[in-house]
């Protein structure tokens, strides 16, 4: 069964690859110069309500437009691999809630009227986390980028 199983994943992943492939020249593809002219209103539009913020590249720029893709795929792989490690069970007691005297109001979902406060589960703890660690990569990132890095805001 399991060769079976590799051969799979691998004819799967052999197949999949040609959905990354660059289009071929006789597919025509349409203009872009409406979106674009619409984009570059907005850029100019920022500019001149808030020209202390664009000139350091705050607002809607190309940059800005790279930095959404690259955290959305980002998010996406994060979902992917979240799915894999609920459904494989690597989450150490999942399903216990958070003791509310142990871990505050950071463990508070809501605030049930009946029973008093609800906690959040192990698992959405750990998922938790995992985002905000995420998140101060990406502020860190726009801080100090690295050498060989885009930069979010303009130098």
């Amino acid at each position: 069964m399991a060769p079976l199983r590799t051969l799979a994943a691998l004819t799967l992943a052999a197949t999949s690859v040609s959905a990354f492939a660059p289009a071929s020249p006789a597919v025509s593809r349409p203009t872009t110069a409406v979106a674009s002219a619409v984009f570059d209103d907005a850029v100019k539009d920022w500019a001149e309500e808030y020209p202390e913020f664009a000139k350091w590249g705050w607002g809607p720029s190309v940059q800005a437009e790279i930095w959404n893709g690259r955290h959305a795929m980002f998010g996406w792989v994060v979902m992917c691999a979240c799915a894999y490690h609920q459904g494989h069970n690597d989450f150490p007691d999942a399903d216990k809630m958070l003791d509310l005297k142990q871990w505050g109001t950071l463990a508070t979902i809501a605030d049930g009227l009946e029973k008093g406060k609800d906690t959040i589960s192990n698992e959405r703890a750990i998922i938790l986390i995992a985002n905000v660690h995420a998140f101060f990569v990406g502020i860190a990132a726009t801080i100090a980028p690295l050498p060989f890095s885009d930069t979010l805001l303009l130098d």
